[in-house]
């Protein structure tokens, strides 16, 4: 047997012994890695940054070696070794990536299993949103999780929002910070299913200017942010569709960040410190924007091809 050979022997142990087929889950359990199709989540918020969406499928347009990249992260591969003219997103065997499948879990998204054997996503509906739109994606895209809990012990749904919501692992407010029922959550993945929250990606966009997310991030991070933000700060002053009225977003909201001295940040019962604020601007992380490959750039040449 040559080198390749066992290579790709080993390579499918690790891939069956680290996932769970999505037809079987009568044996999964919390800390598993699980194989879900898009189209079998169950969102547990009710709106994304659209214009952080935007930005990934602006790149994957212009530089599909960062879609391929993403899709190995996701999948806890690392990142991208190889791929061709003739790789295919939803073909795992066209593309290589650096570690098998659930290596390198920290990258991975997260679901919880609901009473009802649903999975409900807690983390990463702007990443499946984009795999979602993306070129070769799509509702029967298949990508592999965490199954950060297991809640079917539970007698019924009632009880499972309850300890969902108890454990922070929902989020149900709207984009006026008013509070919600999970009946008005979203149904299924798909961007126009989510109501758009300029502040969720005002706070992407910011990032690495005015703060950073901290070393063991809360769950809706950024929701925080911008249930925070809100109140004190209207970004209908800006104009979102040029690169200079979204700088201009992210510097004036800097200075509302930085001066933020709260030990309850959105709600979260944490210190803005604790939330990833920085304790001064970052001038040259934000000169950054400007440039042909940024960020912005990719986001705001996206949306004005709508």
């Amino acid at each position: 047997m040559n080198c390749l050979n066992k290579c790709l022997i080993a390579l499918s142990t690790v891939i069956c012994a680290s996932s769970v087929l999505a037809q079987d889950i009568s044996n999964v359990k919390q800390g598993d890695v699980f194989q879900v199709t898009l189209s079998d989540l169950k969102p547990t918020q009710p709106s994304v940054g659209y214009d952080q969406v935007y930005y990934k499928l602006g790149r994957y347009q212009h530089d599909i070696e960062k879609q391929f990249d993403e899709i190995c992260e996701a999948n806890g591969q690392k990142g991208l070794v190889s791929f061709d003219q003739n790789s295919l997103p939803a073909n795992p065997t066209s593309f290589t990536c650096e570690q098998g499948i659930g290596e390198k879990r920290k990258d991975m998204k997260t679901i919880v299993l609901a009473p009802n054997n649903q999975f409900y996503l807690t983390d990463g509906h702007h990443t499946f949103n984009t795999f979602w739109h993306m070129s070769g994606g799509g509702s029967d895209f298949k990508v592999h999780v965490v199954v950060d809990k297991d809640y079917r012990d539970l007698a019924n749904m009632d009880q499972f929002w309850t300890a969902l919501e108890s454990d922070k692992n929902a989020w149900l407010y709207d984009l006026n910070n008013k509070k919600i029922s999970h009946e008005q959550l979203p149904q299924q993945m798909g961007i126009h299913n989510f109501a758009n929250d300029p502040y969720r990606a005002l706070m992407y966009y910011s990032r690495d200017v005015s703060w950073d997310k901290p070393k063991q991030p809360v769950p809706f991070l950024e929701f925080y942010w911008a249930k925070e933000l809100k109140p004190v700060f209207d970004l209908n002053r800006f104009d979102l569709t040029t690169e200079k009225g979204y700088m201009q977003a992210v510097k004036e909201a800097a200075d509302v960040i930085l001066a933020l001295d709260t030990d309850n940040l959105g709600g979260s019962g944490l210190t803005a410190k604790q939330m990833g604020q920085y304790a001064g601007f970052d001038e040259k992380e934000f000169n950054k924007m400007t440039r042909k490959t940024s960020k912005l750039n990719y986001m705001l040449g996206y949306k004005q091809s709508l």
